[in-house]
Formats: structure tokens, sequence, C-alpha cells
């Protein structure tokens, strides 16, 4: 009767903890790469091809096939930072790794609103490198965007190849390989409504050509806007981001019927599973934009006024036919800074 009882103990307590892993997951490639490529603010260089971070065997493949990769996922990794950094400076979020400066708290642990972010920016920053590396030239293996035509016009040109930005990013992240499972799914559609958010900054930029200026040819090109002017729409994702919860969490990630359909009302948003820690702690000594931010920023503790020398050009004007030449003011300027 005791081994019995010992025994079925034993097996409901495996099937728990197979079922914990089943959820948990093994973290893929696909989640592995943003979080490495997010994590890793030093300037080092790895041993393979790839240089930038620590490359799984097929995306070594794939730095090695195309040598020009490497600075391209450089440049967006550093791309993805960079706006990261500005973009939320005056948020409760700064893009820091850790919630509350506690290295048990990584935003990577969970899928908090802020993961979800990430996945979405950096895949987004890959997308926007990589089409802008086929229309500069630095990637070969690449189309130009193409030629079309209307009814008035013979209209051509290699752009930013936006298409080939996101196919290719898929591949690279090993986006096939990373499951279908509810987890997998929530994952790949933030690092979707990521890319989109760069593809809405596509614009056609057109130049005339003919005699005196007459037009009489155009021919046309798609182009990105830089990477900076996609943040404004991503931090609205953000913001509008949907908390979601696992459908049959104790059991399995599997996607569901129930959750599948959720998944297409939410299929524009941002989806993340677990709320946010509280991030007042962090924002103590932070400064502010101004009071009204402060307001937000500090919680409610009040804030500190001092002085701040700010240095800027002015009184520009032209010397010498073609150059500009401009003085040095400086002025005295409000520092608002949290307690």
């Amino acid at each position: 009767m005791f081994k019995s009882g010992v025994l079925t103990f034993l097996i409901i307590f495996t099937v728990s903890i197979f079922a914990a892993k089943n959820v948990n997951g093994s973290q893929p490639v696909l989640q592995k790469s943003i979080e490495e490529l997010f994590t890793d603010r030093a300037d080092v260089i790895y041993p393979d091809s790839c240089k930038t971070f620590r490359s799984s065997a097929r995306q070594s493949k794939m730095c090695k096939k195309e040598p020009g990769l490497s600075n391209i996922i450089l440049t967006a990794k550093q791309q993805a930072l960079t706006a990261c950094e500005d973009t939320f400076q005056y948020d409760r979020w700064n893009c820091s790794l850790v919630f509350n400066k506690r290295p048990k708290k990584s935003i990577f642990k969970k899928i908090y609103r802020e993961t979800a972010f990430v996945h979405a920016l950096i895949a987004a920053s890959i997308a926007h490198a990589v089409a802008r590396g086929c229309a500069s030239g630095n990637l070969s293996r690449c189309a130009c965007f193409g030629s079309f035509k209307n009814t008035s016009w013979h209209v051509r040109g290699c752009g930013d190849d936006f298409k080939f930005g996101k196919r290719f990013t898929k591949n690279f992240l090993e986006w096939k390989q990373a499951g279908s499972d509810q987890i997998a799914e929530i994952v790949k559609q933030d690092i979707i409504v990521g890319m989109d958010s760069v593809g809405e900054q596509m614009k056609e930029i057109c130049k005339c050509h003919g005699f005196s200026g007459s037009c009489t040819t155009k021919t046309c090109w798609k182009r990105l806007g830089p990477f900076n002017s996609a943040m404004g729409l991503l931090k609205k994702h953000y913001h509008h981001a949907v908390k979601r919860k696992l459908v049959n969490f104790t059991t399995k990630r599997a996607v569901t019927p129930k959750a599948r359909k959720r998944m297409q009302l939410d299929k524009n948003n941002l989806i993340y599973l677990q709320k946010t820690p509280n991030l007042c702690v962090s924002t103590k000594g932070r400064i502010c934009k101004d009071i009204h931010n402060c307001a937000t920023l500090c919680c409610g503790r009040g804030y500190v006024t001092g002085k701040k020398i700010v240095k800027s050009r002015c009184k520009c004007k032209m010397v010498d036919c073609c150059f500009v030449k401009c003085d040095t003011c400086v002025e005295t300027a409000d520092l608002f800074t949290c307690k």
C-alpha cells in the first residue's frame, strides 16, 4: 500500500515536472538571438563568422555565405539600442535589462510588455538594416526592388527591399524552427508587429528625367525612413499591448482553437503574458524632461530642481559666399531630478 502510494506520488511529480518544462520550453534560437543582441551592449567580437553575437550553426553559415551580413547585424543591434534608449529615456522603463536594478528580475525571464517590445524592436531593426543593405549593395544575395509601369510613366528603380528584409529576418532568426506552440506564436506575432511598423515608413521617391526638366521619364524607387521614424509607432504598440493568458497552461503550450481565435483578434497588437513589476524603485535620481514628466516618472515622490549649462549654435551667418559660421551660445536651463 505504502509502495503503491509512493509510486503514484513519483509518477505525478514526474508528470508535473514534464508539464512545467513543456510550458516553459527550451528557448528556441529565435528568442535566444533577440535576447543576446539586446543584452550584449559591449563591443565584443566573437570568433564565429557572425562576430556580433553568439550565433547558431545555421546563422554562422549564413554569415559565412554573405560577408557583409555581420556588419548589417551590428548596425541593426546598435540602431535598435540607441533608438530604444532615446525613445524611453523619460519613461519609467528606460530600456534597462533588469527591473528595479535586480539582476534576478530580467526582462527576459518572462514575457512582460517590455519583453514583447524588445522582440518587436530587434526584429524590426534587422529587417530595416537588411533592406537598407540591399539598396546600398552591402548585401549581394538580394534582388533589386524591381520595375513597374503605369499609363503615364515608365517607372523603375532600385530601393530598399523591405520584403526581402522581412523574409531574411525570419530565416536568420530561425522562425520555422521556433515551433508553433502558444508562446512561440505570441513571440512571432510580436515580431511581425515590429517589422510591419518599419514597413509602414516606406515611401516612394521619384526623380524626373527629360530635356529642360520636362519630366518625360520618371525613375522611382522605394525608400525606408530612418529607423527612428518607426519608433513612434513601436512605442504606441508598447503602450497598447494586450495581456493574455496561456490556455491549458498547466498541461501544455499547444495552440488550441480557442487560443488561436484569441490571437486572431489581437493580430495587430503586441501580446504579453506577465504584468510588469512596479518600476518606481528604479526611477530615483532619474532626470525628467519637464515638471509634467516628473509627475509620472517620479511616482509622486517629488523632484529636485537644479540648473544646467546648455550650449547651442547661434547667430549663424554666411561668409565667403559658401560657408556658414556660427557662434556658440551658452544658456542656463532648469534641471529636474526625481527624489
